[in-house]
């Protein structure tokens, strides 16, 4: 059977992702500070644990050999979590595993749906590259690029910002706690912002939107990054930046601001229409 933990029991999973304990998405969920559920084969001393970040992204770890877990997991996905995915407007069921060589190995056989292969580009912040670099502090006219307040939150008539916080954090509250973020503005408007989407301790993990097209390509995204990463660097954080291989724009604007880029890595996915 599969079991979904209560948040009191969430520091249950922490040791099946020891591996991974400066990833502040598994880290932000595991802390309770970020939005997502956990499930397990068994609450007291789990083996195995799919954790879902919700509006992100399932991390699968622990024990790939579990098989009174691996045996559930499809039906469980069907009936319980692509239900209430839709709802949270989630379209895509999206995989990471750990330890990875265990459970590729095993995968397709807990999947008889057939998840696809994807890749995602994660990559590795160097604070002195950063600090070295001349980049164009110019801010096009008529755009306004702030950190994120309490107060600037009160000056958003259409609440922009606490949705995009909302999609992440359990509260308003939490974020301006535990979290940070810039956006920009034109005409009084929020057309984009750049949050730590996921945090725990020192790591947090960012995302950047500018939301309308005609807005796009006016360096308004890399501005908010700079802001950022700045406060990170103030405050003794470390930005963690991943994504897709397709979204070549986030890739040029990490490189840009002194990631580096590391080798791709191996994730899953596959629509949640087609798992039947």
């Amino acid at each position: 059977m599969i079991y979904e933990l209560t948040l009191k029991r969430y520091d249950k999973v922490r040791k099946l992702f020891k591996e991974q304990n400066d990833h502040p998405v598994i880290q932000g969920v595991i802390s309770g500070i970020n939005r997502g559920k956990i499930f397990v084969d068994d609450v007291e001393s789990p083996l195995t644990a799919l954790i879902w970040a919700v509006n992100e992204m399932f991390y699968l770890g622990g024990d790939h050999t579990n098989h009174t877990f691996n045996s559930f997991l499809q039906p469980f996905i069907i009936e319980v979590i692509k239900p209430e995915a839709l709802e949270f407007g989630e379209s895509d069921f999206n995989l990471e595993v750990y330890p990875p060589q265990g459970w590729h190995e095993v995968i397709s056989s807990l999947f008889p749906a057939g998840l696809k292969i994807g890749e995602r580009v994660p990559f590795k912040f160097h604070s002195e590259h950063f600090l070295s670099l001349k980049l164009n502090n110019a801010i096009p006219e008529g755009y306004i690029v702030s950190r994120i307040t309490q107060d600037l939150l009160l000056m958003d008539p259409l609440q922009t910002i606490n949705k995009e916080i909302k999609k992440f954090w359990v509260s308003e509250e939490s974020f301006l706690e535990h979290g940070l973020g810039w956006c920009v503005m034109h005409k009084s408007k929020v057309i984009g912002t750049c949050i730590s989407v996921f945090a725990c301790g020192g790591d947090v993990e960012i995302g950047i939107n500018v939301y309308e097209t005609e807005h796009r390509g006016r360096g308004l995204a890399t501005r908010m990054a700079r802001g950022f990463i700045n406060d990170c660097i103030k405050s003794g954080r470390k930005p963690h930046w991943t994504t897709e291989t397709f979204r070549h724009d986030s890739i040029v604007i990490a490189e840009k601001l002194g990631f580096e880029r590391l080798p791709n890595y191996q994730v899953y996915f596959l629509p949640f229409h087609e798992f039947k």
